[in-house]
């Protein structure tokens, strides 16, 4: 007989979604990345740089919410990343936020672009 692998589960099942969102490390510069599911602890993010590491502190933006102060728990350099949110979502932020992104209502987001610096 073999053994099996259990891993932890998850206290929330995940929600698949398709919305942008961004993240930053401290007061760096916004990134852009996609939600692809959600929970009202954390989520997974798409596109990510290369540049973070399990046990980073970031802050993540989505669905017209102020930035999300939230963990990374696991990532696969440079494609996606699972983040557990600090404080968990509130039940009703979290299902509005759910419907925004599933009805496509969602409000864009901005991210701060380099401005060319002129030659003196």
């Amino acid at each position: 007989m073999s053994e099996s692998h259990q891993v932890p589960s998850r206290q929330l099942d995940r929600v698949a979604v398709k919305a942008p969102c961004n993240y930053r490390i401290g007061a760096g510069i916004a990134y852009p990345a996609h939600l692809v599911d959600l929970t009202a602890e954390g989520a997974r993010l798409e596109g990510i740089s290369r540049g973070l590491n399990v046990g980073d502190r970031l802050t993540v933006r989505f669905g017209g919410l102020a930035p999300i102060d939230a963990k990374i728990q696991w990532v696969e350099r440079g494609r996606e990343a699972g983040v557990r949110f600090l404080q968990p979502l509130y039940p009703s932020v979290y299902l509005h936020v759910l419907a925004s992104i599933q009805n496509g209502k969602l409000p864009q987001l901005e991210v701060a672009k380099a401005i060319p610096l002129r030659a003196c």
